[in-house]
């Protein structure tokens, strides 16, 4: 158990750095927030800025197919219960599920940011402190703690990846054609990435074996492990992996730093009939990381696990169970991991002179193994130079109707305040007397502050 413990605190480890962002589809058509650069490095904000370091960016997103509140609690004669309750059919609760369920979480913390306005063009760079991180799991996991009947179970469809990294960025983005029809600006985002920690499960097998008997569980597959926390001279090839190969030393760490990348942002934005209409697309985190062989270390793991009842006469549990995690590889080679990429498209049409508008924005993220595409509908209220708001609808990826988002922007001369979410639900359900939202599936939030600076776009 001490040697799972391990294991898991190299995960755990990935997620202690993780606080803060994901493309917040809520702000793509805020003029006045410097967030919407993140989504299409064309789109520069009224006015350039200064970030507070871990207050100017911090947000959170997950998202995927399977989290969603109605997936596991259902009305039952006017009281709400899990899905593993008696009451709820097996068919029922797992028609609602996947066959593999998915699970991602991108977040990003900026650590450093400013963006200021040149004759003809925008500039800005930062530093910014990211994770992604993907679970897949089989839908059978929930087909055996809902019927546990006689059968094989093949849990098979299950893995784990994480990555976390720091990124400094250098953007520009200027007008870079005056046509009859309109006006056409061009944005790009250069990114040197350093790799903290990349970690990943490959599942060679996970079965479990139930009969009115007995039940049987069996689990074999690979870990690999490399960043700057590892120490792999503490490991040995053959021997159990232990809590070692975690360096303590802060020193070593910043020498373990052996894992460079680099990634590119490419977008435009094409205004038309007297700026009433804007069509942008981008492309966001196209790039890479190579992860060293000097800090990279690969696990076996291997458990079982045996039930057999209980006997009635003394009470004991006839069972047993063994975990083996043990080193099969140091310093294999290095290898590569690709970003999560996102493509971005967005149209607006605004009316009384740009005060009102109303957006349409498809986004599509390709992920470990796995691509999400969502539509977002928004209306966007310009009422005054520094203010403005957002209400938005996202629509596919199992999104339901009643799940909105919404933003607020106050972007006067002196100051920067961003606060948004995609995904807000509007119907909750009591469950033991506390409001759970009941179709949502998602959360994205994205709170900043920061202090404006300069002269804007226009001069002003």
């Amino acid at each position: 158990m001490k040697r799972v413990k391990y294991i898991a605190l190299i995960f755990a480890s990935t997620l202690a750095v993780l606080n803060a962002t994901a493309q917040l589809r809520t702000s793509y058509f805020m003029e006045g927030s410097y967030f919407r650069n993140e989504l299409n490095p064309a789109l520069s904000p009224t006015r350039g800025y200064i970030a507070i370091p871990m207050i100017s960016g911090t947000g959170v997103n997950l998202n995927g197919n399977l989290l969603s509140v109605d997936n596991f609690l259902f009305k039952n004669n006017g009281e709400v219960v899990t899905a593993l309750h008696s009451s709820v059919p097996a068919d029922k609760f797992l028609s609602r599920l996947p066959e593999k369920g998915f699970v991602g979480l991108n977040l990003n913390t900026n650590l450093l940011g400013a963006g200021f306005y040149t004759k003809g063009s925008f500039w800005n760079f930062g530093i910014n402190l990211r994770s992604s991180n993907d679970v897949t799991v089989s839908k059978d996991i929930f087909r055996v703690l809902k019927t546990l009947g006689n059968g094989h179970y093949d849990l098979n469809n299950t893995s784990v990846s994480s990555t976390s990294y720091i990124e400094l960025y250098v953007g520009n983005s200027r007008k870079v054609a005056d046509f009859s029809f309109g006006t056409l600006t061009a944005g790009a985002k250069v990114k040197i990435l350093a790799g903290l920690l990349n970690a990943s499960s490959q599942v060679e097998q996970i079965s479990a074996d139930i009969s009115s008997e007995s039940v049987t569980g069996k689990l074999q597959g690979t870990l690999r492990a490399n960043g700057v926390i590892l120490d792999p001279t503490k490991a040995v090839v053959g021997q159990m992996l232990t809590q070692d190969i975690l360096c303590q030393d802060i020193g070593k760490m910043f020498g373990n730093l052996k894992n460079f990348g680099a990634a590119i942002d490419l977008g435009a934005q094409m205004t038309l009939l007297d700026n009433r209409l804007k069509v942008s697309a981008a492309v966001t985190d196209l790039g890479f990381i190579k992860w060293s062989s000097k800090t990279h270390i690969e696990a076996q793991a291997l458990a079982d696990f045996y039930y057999n009842g209980i006997n009635l006469s003394t009470g004991e549990v006839d069972s047993k169970s063994s975990s083996d995690i043990y080193v099969i590889e140091i310093a294999k080679g290095g290898y590569t991991t690709r970003l999560n990429c996102t493509l971005n498209f967005g149209a607006e049409y605004s009316i009384l002179d740009n005060r009102i508008g109303f957006g349409v924005l498809s986004h599509t993220e390709f992920r470990h193994k796995k691509s999400l595409s969502e539509l977002t509908l928004s209306v966007n209220f310009r009422p005054t130079d520094w203010f403005s708001a957002t209400l938005s609808h996202t629509l596919l990826n199992r999104n339901k109707l009643g799940i909105l988002g919404f933003a607020l922007n106050l972007h006067p001369k002196g100051v920067n305040l961003f606060l948004g979410a995609d995904y807000i639900p509007m119907k909750y359900v009591k469950y033991q007397n506390i409001a759970v939202p009941y179709n949502a599936k998602s959360l994205n939030l994205y709170l900043g502050l920061g202090f404006n600076l300069g002269k804007g776009k226009d001069g002003k």
